[in-house]
């Protein structure tokens, strides 16, 4: 299996989207988006990586099921690298991959 490396930003933008959804959908949701976004990484991605690029940024793009969030990463046969989550309703066009921290 591949190994997985987050960026700092897509912490920093998973922390950020979670908080802004805390007054609308209460702590308990919030607590299971995040876990159902990781478990996506850990035991979807990370061994089944979507090939699907988006033109926009040129890396692959994967809708995280029952959330709003979408996953910004490329991968190669031992890592996945995870760059950015993002709102679905984000214009990817607007993404700058050079901020990227990691």
């Amino acid at each position: 299996m591949r190994s997985i490396r987050l960026s700092r930003s897509f912490n920093e933008e998973l922390v950020a989207l979670l908080e802004q959804g805390l007054p609308r959908f209460g702590a308990k949701v919030v607590a299971e988006k995040r876990a159902l976004v990781f478990r996506t990484i850990q035991h979807f991605l990370a061994e089944y990586p979507v090939r699907t690029v988006d033109p926009d940024i040129g890396l692959c793009a994967y809708p995280v099921t029952t959330t709003p969030f979408v996953l910004i990463y490329d991968y190669d046969d031992s890592e996945l690298r995870i760059y950015l989550i993002i709102h679905g309703a984000a214009d990817r066009s607007k993404i700058d991959l050079t901020s990227i921290a990691w």
